[in-house]
């Protein structure tokens, strides 16, 4: 009789133990990265590649019955030196016949540039093949890829840098500077497929802020 019992147990607990459910194990999801992929090798030679055309607009412009002003940036002359590539950086406000829309702003040197592989050489406009060459001879003005630094008072206030895939390279009071009563910084932002996506502060014509649509 004992036996039985012991048998109709065990039976009524292998029925158990099949019936309970079998423990899911728990399947990780990668979520979707919204990150852009940092700035790489060869950042800059969108700024060199020839009939490149970026129109940015003010965003500084009232409703949307005002006349927007245009900033509209061509690669020009296009050539090599040695193992770079040289090209002008055309800079036209609006319909102007003058390309130089720069020149009386903080902006500096962005009417030539040269890219290696070492990085990008800013120009003054009217260095000649032969003075381009003896510039190629020294550091780049800036690294590729492009690396991010901070103003300081031995850096003149000069500045880098990176949000996703953008750069943007800018000069401001260095610190420790007197406090600014004006617009006393100016930057440049670049992106690797899009070119200048935006210009701003004491680097364009009015001192305001050029953004591309859909940088903004």
């Amino acid at each position: 009789m004992r036996a039985a019992w012991i048998a109709v147990l065990v039976a009524v607990v292998g029925v158990q133990a099949a019936a309970a459910p079998k423990k899911k194990k728990k399947v990780e999801v990668s979520k979707p990265s919204n990150q852009k992929a940092l700035p790489g090798k060869g950042f800059w030679r969108i700024l060199v590649q020839p009939g490149k055309k970026w129109v940015l607009e003010d965003t500084y412009a009232g409703d949307a019955h005002e006349h927007v002003d245009t900033l509209t940036v061509q690669t020009k002359g296009v050539h090599t030196v040695g193992n770079a590539v040289v090209a002008h950086l055309w800079w036209t406000l609006g319909d102007s016949d003058d390309h130089h829309a720069l020149v009386a702003t903080h902006a500096g040197l962005l009417n030539q540039v040269a890219v290696t592989d070492a990085g990008i050489y800013l120009l003054p406009d009217d260095a000649d093949d032969a003075r381009i060459a003896e510039v190629l001879k020294g550091k780049p003005s800036r690294s590729d890829p492009p690396k991010p630094y901070k103003a300081t008072k031995l850096n003149e206030g000069r500045f880098l840098t990176i949000e996703g895939d953008i750069v943007c390279m800018g000069q401001g009071p260095p610190p420790g500077a007197e406090p600014c009563e004006d617009t006393c910084e100016g930057q440049v932002c670049i992106s690797a497929t899009d070119g200048v996506v935006s210009l701003d502060g004491n680097w364009t014509p009015g001192w305001t802020h050029f953004a591309a649509r859909g940088y903004r």
